[in-house]
């Protein structure tokens, strides 16, 4: 396996691109939340990956179906809808202010009203899109690296979902957090903590196990793979899990596999699915899931 195939992703040396991507990402993420019918565990606000990047996947509007895709090899973002019309905007270092101008305009081409919340969420960037001009670097071969590293995750992350019959999401995107993702549920009902917002008390409703991938924020700034369980489980830091290099982050209540721990080993993706499996073990042997329900063999 060579490093090409599997590149680094230092934080900091992306960062300018990364915080403008993610800021992209929310702006489309919102016109998706705010138009698409609202499905349980928010998995109607995720975006997912396709062949060349990241989509809404489709969205019903006026009886048509539009999607909004962004293109990391070709850098373009593309709006279209099911009468075969069409709109793109070239990905490039542009303003979130002009970027958010520019989809609210093409969206106005295809007759599509919307109006969203503009400011950012879970993050400590506080303006709001129209006003934004401090980001607005768009660094192709560093956007062009990330996304080499998400296909192929993508890809394991896939594999590791087929083994499991019980409710699971799909493998999506979350642009509120930026990071893949991929949930499991024990089928049992729990509740969000005291005072959860309406977000949360949707999302916690049910015991799961969720894992994925993000590039790093302030607090833990490097590429790394997650996994951790909901409700949290008395005892969950003392199982091992695999790889070696895969710890308990006590800070973070996660399991954390470092991406460069990985990314020079003869075969990461075999890795990666030693991490998924071994701490989805962890936690559903810990929170007594019936496994043989959940797992049975549906073909």
């Amino acid at each position: 396996m060579t490093s090409a195939e599997w590149p680094a992703l230092p934080y900091s040396e992306w960062l300018d691109s990364y915080e403008t991507l993610h800021l992209y990402t929310q702006v489309i993420g919102k016109i998706q939340l705010a138009l698409s019918p609202h499905l349980n565990e928010w998995w109607h606000v995720a975006i997912h990956p396709w062949a060349r990047g990241l989509t809404t996947g489709i969205i019903p509007y006026d009886g048509r179906l539009f999607e909004i895709m962004f293109d990391f090899t070709s850098h373009q973002l593309s709006l279209f809808d099911s009468t075969r019309a069409i709109r793109v905007i070239d990905l490039a270092d542009r303003t979130v202010a002009n970027f958010y101008a520019l989809v609210l305009s093409k969206l106005d081409d295809l007759n599509i009203a919307v109006t969203i919340d503009p400011k950012p969420q879970e993050i400590d960037i506080a303006t709001p899109f129209p006003e934004d001009t401090s980001h607005f670097r768009y660094d192709e071969p560093a956007i062009e690296r990330f996304w080499r590293v998400l296909s192929r995750i993508v890809g394991v992350f896939e594999q590791f979902r087929s083994g499991f019959s019980g409710k699971a999401s799909p493998v999506h995107f979350w642009w509120g957090s930026f990071d893949l993702n991929l949930t499991r549920f024990s089928g049992n009902l729990c509740s969000a903590p005291p005072h959860a917002g309406r977000m949360a008390r949707i999302d916690c409703d049910e015991e799961h196990f969720s894992a994925g991938f993000w590039p790093g924020n302030a607090t833990f700034p490097q590429p790394a793979f997650y996994a951790y369980s909901y409700p949290a489980l008395p005892g969950i830091e003392k199982q091992s899990v695999q790889p070696k290099s895969a710890t308990w982050n006590p800070s973070m209540g996660e399991f954390i596999l470092p991406y460069d721990a990985i990314r020079s080993l003869s075969d990461p993706g075999q890795a990666i699915l030693e991490f998924l499996q071994s701490s989805y073990e962890a936690i559903a042997t810990l929170g007594k899931w019936d496994q043989a329900i959940l797992e049975r063999n549906v073909a």
